[in-house]
């Protein structure tokens, strides 16, 4: 039998393993290094997107403001920085990387977002750029990558969130049944009506709007709760004792045409239903491709306000809500058909039904609502202070 050598030089070479592994787990842990390094800015950018676009999300929500007020860019800013500080502890945010914007979807791919807005056309978006570089926060260090000569990543994301005007209301919306004349809710707003002459109404009638107009009530936009003083934003005080006031404020049929108490104090707290919006009393005036109700429409309803609906409107106090605007109206009392020019946003801030004529106070607001679909256009019908929720968007 042949007997393997054991002399150095032939046959088995010992060292030659050790020698190779040597020289590749030197290619080994580089690798892994790369892959380490290359996770945790992958990691760490995602984490930078989320709270970009959290921030911008929030931002987009506080640059809304009731109709007429200015918006406060310093306040959203403020806004847009404590959710940075939520969901990233330790970054922060410079004042030109938190942009007031329009963006407009249905204009031109390129020509959505604006980053010029006025008091007339306001920012209805929020820009939001975040660094981790040389600009803000100092570029990323890095675990490994030093090893080859890479210490640190430059990263920045941006994210864009805007809220969309709202057109028409769905089943579900926090639409009231009662109209409010449209002229009042635009001398509320310190402006007259688009369009309109001299705010929309001629003589004493328009100096009887004038008498309407206070500031007498505050509301809290956090916890909802009305108080007596002043916040800066008018209210209009409807079904007034005044001369010529009386007409400006009824209930609407939303539903059926018999308009019963039950169903008015319903909808006053909670919107119409589907089964409102498809009695067939109402079903013609509803869109049948999306089952909204867009604006303009005629409407019945009763010049009048019953006593039995005080309850449900001291419900709502302090409550963004959804009323329907009208310009003219023929008839009188359970005959009178309104035409139903646009919808607002308004808080009820009284209730006084102790005399007669029965009294309301309203505040324009602003309200978000996922049960409205989004304008297609910035001219057309009347809208005031009704949104969307806010969304991410790619410009």
């Amino acid at each position: 039998m042949r007997k393997l050598s054991t002399t150095p030089g032939r046959g088995c070479r010992p060292g030659n393993v050790l020698v190779l592994f040597a020289v590749l787990l030197t290619s080994l842990i580089g690798m892994v290094a790369f892959a380490i390094d290359t996770g945790y800015i992958a990691l760490y950018k995602t984490q930078m997107q989320r709270a970009a676009d959290a921030a911008a999300l929030a931002g987009a929500m506080k640059a809304l403001v009731p109709p007429g007020e200015a918006q406060d860019p310093a306040a959203v800013r403020a806004e847009v920085r404590k959710y940075i500080e939520l969901n990233m502890p330790g970054l922060t945010v410079r004042d030109e990387d938190v942009k007031l914007c329009r963006y407009t979807p249905y204009n031109e791919p390129g020509s959505r977002l604006s980053y010029s807005y006025s008091a007339a056309q306001q920012a209805n978006a929020v820009q939001v750029t975040l660094h981790r570089d040389d600009v803000q926060n100092s570029p990323l260090k890095l675990f490994f990558a030093p090893v080859i000569g890479s210490k640190s990543a430059a990263l920045a994301t941006t994210s864009t969130a805007y809220c969309a005007k709202g057109k028409s209301v769905k089943p579900g919306a926090p639409l009231l049944p009662y109209t409010m004349q449209i002229d009042y809710y635009y001398a509320a707003m310190g402006q007259p009506r688009p369009g309109g002459t001299g705010g929309g109404l001629l003589g004493s009638l328009l100096n009887t709007i004038k008498n309407l107009i206070s500031d007498l009530f505050t509301v809290n936009p956090v916890t909802l709760l009305v108080s007596l003083g002043p916040d800066g934003i008018n209210e209009v005080e409807l079904f007034s004792d005044k001369p010529n006031a009386p007409g400006n404020f009824g209930s609407l049929d939303i539903g059926s045409n018999l308009n019963a108490t039950g169903e008015l104090e319903r909808q006053i707290l909670y919107g119409p239903t589907e089964a409102d919006f498809a009695n067939p009393d109402f079903v013609f005036k509803v869109n049948p491709a999306d089952g909204a109700l867009y604006v303009p429409f005629d409407g019945g309803g009763d010049s009048g306000m019953s006593t039995s609906v005080k309850t449900s409107f001291e419900a709502i106090r302090g409550q963004p809500r959804i009323i329907p605007l009208f310009d003219t109206r023929v008839g009188s009392g359970d005959t009178t058909v309104y035409h139903i020019a646009g919808y607002a946003g308004v808080v009820i801030t009284k209730v006084d039904f102790s005399g007669n004529p029965k009294k309301i106070w309203v505040q324009p607001a602003f309200i978000v609502s996922n049960k409205v679909t989004p304008a297609t256009s910035d001219t057309g019908t009347y809208s005031e202070g009704v949104y969307l929720p806010p969304k991410l968007v790619i410009p």
